[in-house]
């Protein structure tokens, strides 16, 4: 296992965060805890079988957490879907030294392992882009004077993203987890570093993806996961049409949130294979085999031609 991004800095074992939880809300006791998930940032507890806390396990996650509590509690009322709504703000204290947060738990299951059928997984698009005109009808000044900043992962760098998505191509292929075609990557890469992206800015989740699209019942029901919530182009939420839904789909979609121009575009294009590229890697570094064949389908779906053989 190398030394990737998403590794922590801290061990958060049920019992710390147990400790944690008594000290700091009392009423919560007696706790019962069970660790239900660890992505990139935060590992995640449902606590009393009702509420779900994040305690970041990396350093940067800490003041991202901030921003989204922050954020958050602003947009409960103006979209169609559920979001987390911080009810339990924990403070660095002891041992452990970062923010924390605990919601009402939305019920469903996360767009991997919802088993959607493909009739729903379509039919989802619809509410999915009621919620992003909504959410990025959110102008950057409004954004603002909600507490909104700039996000702290530019997804429009282009060269950045470029070579990041270079360096785990090379790491895919040589770890065999896939054999994706490079002449066919290259040609992604250069479409990409010619995007001229406009210069429109909105707020963004900034992070959307098949892991925070809740189902319950094989409908949409909520967007959770809200840390690189921020102001940004829109492409950077659109990355999820092309990675998530098949492309005979998306003309809904866009009757719904409207045109977008050609390089917003081509670009969300670009950033739908950037999350099912690095979600494949992380997939086969947590050692979760349905998370990294959903990225391959979600690669198919984007370019057919980038997987040489299906594993």
């Amino acid at each position: 296992m190398g030394n990737e991004l998403w590794h922590p800095d801290i061990n958060i074992t049920d019992d710390f965060a147990k400790s944690i939880l008594i000290k700091q809300f009392p009423r919560l006791s007696p706790v019962k805890i069970k660790c239900i998930g660890e992505g990139w940032d935060n590992k995640v507890f449902l606590v009393n079988d009702q509420f779900i806390f994040r305690f970041p396990h990396r350093e940067i996650a800490a003041s991202l957490i901030e921003r989204e509590n922050t954020v958050l509690e602003h947009l409960q009322d103006l979209v169609n879907l559920k979001l987390p709504n911080p009810i339990y703000v924990g403070k660095p204290g002891g041992n452990y030294p970062y923010h924390f947060h605990g919601y009402q738990m939305i019920n469903g299951k996360s767009g991997y392992h919802a088993n959607l059928s493909a009739t729903s997984r379509n039919k989802s698009i619809t509410k999915l882009a009621k919620f992003l005109k909504r959410l990025h009808s959110i102008t950057e000044a409004k954004a603002g004077a909600i507490g909104a900043k700039d996000q702290v992962f530019d997804r429009t760098d282009v060269v950045k993203a470029v070579n990041a998505l270079t360096d785990r191509v090379e790491k895919i292929n040589a770890r065999n987890i896939a054999l994706i075609n490079l002449s066919a990557f290259n040609e992604e890469m250069k479409i990409a570093a010619a995007v001229n992206l406009p210069k429109t800015k909105v707020l963004v989740h900034g992070d959307l993806y098949c892991l925070h699209l809740m189902f319950d019942n094989e409908e949409l029901v909520g967007i959770i996961d809200w840390g690189d919530v921020g102001i940004n182009n829109p492409a950077v939420d659109l990355g999820v049409i092309f990675s998530f839904y098949p492309t005979d789909c998306h003309q809904t979609f866009f009757d719904i949130y409207g045109d977008i121009d050609s390089q917003t575009h081509a670009y969300a294009r670009f950033l739908g294979l950037y999350s099912a590229i690095t979600v494949m890697l992380y997939g086969h570094d947590i050692d979760d085999v349905q998370l990294v064949q959903e990225a391959k389908e979600s690669i198919l779906r984007i370019n057919s031609k980038l997987l040489e053989q299906v594993t």
